[in-house]
């Protein structure tokens, strides 16, 4: 066609291909007890002062008529006698011939319906890992890649330690890649924590960034001490960000959104975190409508299912706030998490359990075939595999009646 455009054929329009439905064609669940973690661990919150050594874990996995198998699991310290049979019973009943795709249809009719003692929201986990096998992509691409790396700190628990030698583990951690380390406040006298924190932040001089947790967030007046009020929060908080620490978390009740909002408020440096043990949007909504927190770290176990807490994430970008999840209780929900921190544009440090000889990573990542890598340029990497994609300990899931493929 002279002095116009070239015009071609249009190609005929493609066969419409039906989707192939996944179904779930079936469940299984096992209890895994007293992992061994360490030895001497105590807590900073049990007034008992009784270490624990091992750890309990619960592990689903869903199985489909295409094949795939997704895995998820939970873990606490102990966990509640037949907790596997509960699990298996309820998911069996209700996942069974249903298709994981249909993840929003699934929260409305199953896990925003759980009131039990149990915890449920764990095997969200296994349906996003069947979806990134069937998509054949890594979750945090799934989700929409910002990045495909996550600096971690090292979150220590023990506290039974001098200043000096957290000072020389802050030092040994750095050099192993980690860019931050977490402490535990849990004297009478603040001033003890407040010479933790002095020695800490002195040796670190820059390197990494220092934060501390009060674990206060359950605690209420009458528990065993110390027990912190505004008052003492004020002043801890002022002193901490004078001294350059990078946040203060949980330093008063998870509900007292309005005293965190005031001492948040007399901040201009340091971040006030928290959010582990709130559940749901509407906690999340009122908590940063109130502006209580500038770093919120809701769990995928405990504060909603992993679809709940990307939207929680979300729901912080808009606030303005950072999104660092809680460790997601075993090595599977900070491989969850690392997705999720990979997947979203405010994301801050990926938690990462670390405390050796009292917390050892190969405790907390119970099934994995090696612990999962620390770079020493400061980053964690997210895995490449579909899914979670993590590779798997087939000794440890032989041994305990589970599928394993490599």
């Amino acid at each position: 066609m002279p002095g116009g455009l070239a015009v071609g054929r249009l190609p005929a329009p493609a066969e419409k291909v039906k989707p192939v439905r996944i179904r779930i064609t079936g469940v299984r669940t096992v209890e895994v007890r007293k992992v061994p973690t360490g030895h001497g661990l105590v807590l900073p919150w049990d007034s008992r002062k009784i270490p624990q050594d091992t750890r309990d874990y619960v592990i689903t996995q869903m199985f489909t008529d295409q094949g795939l198998v997704g895995t998820a699991m939970d873990g606490d310290y102990q966990l509640r006698a037949g907790i596997a049979r509960e699990v298996q019973q309820r998911t069996e009943a209700y996942f069974t011939g249903k298709d994981p795709f249909d993840i929003e249809a699934h929260n409305a009719a199953f896990f925003q319906k759980q009131r039990a003692p149990v915890r449920l929201y764990f095997l969200e986990v296994a349906l996003w890992d069947l979806i990134g096998q069937a998509a054949g992509l890594p979750l945090f691409r799934l989700w929409g890649a910002a990045t495909d790396r996550v600096k971690p700190y090292a979150a220590t628990v023990h506290f039974n330690k001098t200043p000096e030698e957290r000072a020389e583990d802050a030092l040994k951690f750095h050099e192993l890649g980690f860019r931050a380390i977490k402490l535990r406040l849990h004297h009478e006298d603040p001033e003890k924590d407040l010479a933790l924190a002095r020695t800490v932040v002195k040796a670190v001089n820059g390197r990494m960034h220092v934060m501390f947790d009060a674990n206060q967030a359950g605690k209420r007046p009458g528990d065993p001490p110390p027990v912190w009020d505004y008052q003492r929060t004020l002043r801890m908080a002022r002193e901490l960000e004078d001294m350059g620490v990078y946040w203060l978390e949980e330093p008063l009740n998870r509900y007292a959104y309005e005293e965190l909002a005031r001492v948040r408020g007399h901040l201009s440096r340091m971040h006030l975190a928290g959010g582990e043990g709130n559940a749901g949007l509407a906690d999340f909504r009122k908590m940063l409508s109130a502006g209580a927190y500038s770093y919120i770290q809701p769990d995928p176990m405990q504060s909603g299912p992993v679809s709940e807490v990307r939207k929680i994430a979300m729901l912080g970008e808009a606030f303005g706030v950072m999104f660092g999840p809680h460790h997601g209780k075993s090595g599977v929900g900070m491989i969850a998490n690392l997705h999720m921190q990979c997947a979203a544009s405010n994301s801050g440090y990926l938690e990462y359990m670390y405390d050796p000889g009292y917390w050892n990573p190969e405790g907390f990542q119970a099934g994995f075939a090696s612990v999962y890598p620390v770079e020493k340029t400061g980053y964690v990497r997210a895995p490449e595999k579909p899914g979670l994609g993590i590779d798997w300990d087939r000794t440890f899931f032989r041994r305990h009646g589970l599928h394993w493929s490599g």
